[in-house]
This record gives structure tokens, C-alpha cells and sequence, in this order.
């Protein structure tokens, strides 16, 4: 009866910018119409810290309503730390070792600890774009939205003055996603649900960095699970909502899925 998904860290860059994305525009493009089948819904989840449901995005099926309960999580789930808002130890009753080992304190991160993860990951920036003029970059922008992938790895989205950071302030969030729930088909379900989110739903993956991560580790996997082994990969992977986009992809020559590539690089 244990549910299991294989994960790997998503980057972090940008967090800030991404929350404070106000809700009303998820909830706008929830509504709106898409091309090629594509859907798209936001996950209800429970925000601790407010005690009601709430809008998530962070997190790879957007279980969590916003930064600091995205942390905390991380503390509990990964590391096995309390926290404030999680302050029961992450035991299941049949983990006996677990349950017995020595505490590190209640919590064992207290809040101004929480808070300056929270402040640093808020205001860790999103890397520059590379090479953006560049003519076969700027094809390759064209192609990707022409494919269809920019219905879900939306350029931009409105973001704002932050709600707790003064600093954290742009006009927008050039994230290249929608931070909604799209049914990635059979190939990419992991069976799991969360929230709302079925076992083959996901938040669509920011690209924003994503030509970097290949230099910053030379084992970086691609998609939620690390499978893919380089973006071309992580594309052909794409099924259910992005079967269409995955299709025209395809069906490009050569030359135009290199220029598609190079753009993602330049990401």
C-alpha cells in the first residue's frame, strides 16, 4: 500500500519571482482556452501557515501554496528535520528506528533558521539569458512557440511587488511555465497523486536555466524523475496534453530541432 516516485531536486533560482505571481492569474489561465487538447488546472492544497486551502505552485505536482511550506517540507521529507509548521518527525508507526532515534530538538529549525532559507531562496536570482540575438537562437524562440510548447512554458508571467519582500519586485516571472497541472500521459505517470494532482499530472517545469545545469553537474537528469538525459530526450518523453507539441517537434527537419535546442540552451 506504500505510494512511490522517484524524484530529483528541481532547480531553485527565481523562487521569489514565482511567488509573487498573484493568484488571479493562474486562476485567468486556468480558464483560458488552449490549442492541441492542452488543459491545464491549478492544485488546491492545504496552506498550513493560514490554516485553508489555497492555491499551490511550488513543487513538482504543485503541492505546496508557497515558499516557506515548500521548505519546511524539504526540511521534514528530506532531511528528517522539524520545523514549526511540520514539527512531527516524518516516522510512519512500522518505522521503529525511526521513531526511537535521538531528537535534535523541538523544532529542530527554528523559525529564524527557516526564515533565512526562505529569505535566500526568495531572492536567489534567476540566471541571464545567453545569447538571445543570436539568429539561430531567435529561430529556434520562433519554433518553440510555433510547435505549441509556449502554451504550457508560458515566456512570462505577470509577477509584482512581493508579499513579504521588498526587494523581490519585476514586472515578470520569464519562467517558461504556467505553474499548472498538466496530464503528461502514461510513459511520465508515477501513480502517485498529491492533492488534486493525478499520478500523471505535473506542474510544468520552469526552463528558465536550464542551459546551464549541464555545466553546473555533469549528471543532471531531466523531467521529475531524472530519465531523460538531455532536453531533446525530455521532449520525446512529453505525451498526453503535450502529445501534439511533441509531434511537431518531430516532424521538423534537422536543422530546426538543432535551432530549437540552442534556444533552450540559451535559457
Amino acid at each position: 500500500g506504500v505510494q512511490t516516485s522517484a524524484r530529483v531536486s528541481p532547480a531553485v533560482a527565481g523562487l521569489g519571482l514565482l511567488e509573487a505571481v498573484p493568484e488571479a492569474v493562474l486562476l485567468a489561465r486556468q480558464a483560458e482556452r488552449k490549442p492541441d487538447g492542452v488543459k491545464g488546472r491549478v492544485n488546491r492544497v492545504w496552506d498550513i501557515a493560514r490554516q485553508q486551502v489555497t492555491v499551490g505552485r511550488f513543487g513538482l505536482k504543485a503541492n505546496a501554496p508557497d515558499l516557506r511550506q515548500q521548505i519546511a517540507g524539504a526540511f521534514q521529507g528530506d532531511m528528517g528535520l522539524t520545523t514549526s509548521l511540520m514539527p512531527a518527525d516524518n516516522c510512519q508507526p512500522a518505522q521503529t528506528a525511526c521513531r526511537a532515534a535521538p531528537s535534535g530538538g523541538q523544532p529542530e529549525v527554528d523559525d529564524e533558521q527557516l526564515g533565512q532559507v526562505e529569505f535566500y531562496l526568495a531572492h536567489l536570482a534567476p540566471p541571464p539569458r545567453r545569447e538571445p540575438d543570436h539568429p539561430e537562437v531567435r529561430r529556434g524562440e520562433w519554433l518553440f512557440s510555433r510547435a505549441g510548447c509556449a502554451v504550457c512554458h508560458l515566456p512570462a508571467l505577470p509577477s509584482g511587488p512581493h508579499p513579504r519582500f521588498a526587494r523581490v519586485n519585476a514586472p515578470l516571472a520569464a519562467a517558461y511555465t504556467d505553474l499548472l497541472l498538466h496530464d503528461m500521459g502514461p510513459q511520465l505517470a508515477d501513480g502517485r497523486p498529491d492533492h488534486l494532482a493525478t499520478g500523471r499530472e505535473w506542474r510544468t517545469a520552469p526552463l528558465w536555466g536550464l542551459g546551464l545545469l549541464q555545466g553546473l553537474n555533469e549528471q543532471v537528469g531531466w523531467l521529475h524523475d531524472g530519465r531523460a538525459r538531455s532536453p531533446e530526450e525530455a521532449i520525446l518523453w512529453h505525451g498526453g496534453e503535450a502529445r501534439v507539441a511533441r509531434q511537431r517537434y518531430l516532424r521538423l527537419p534537422a536543422a530546426d530541432r538543432a535551432a530549437l535546442l540552442r534556444f533552450l540552451r540559451s535559457l
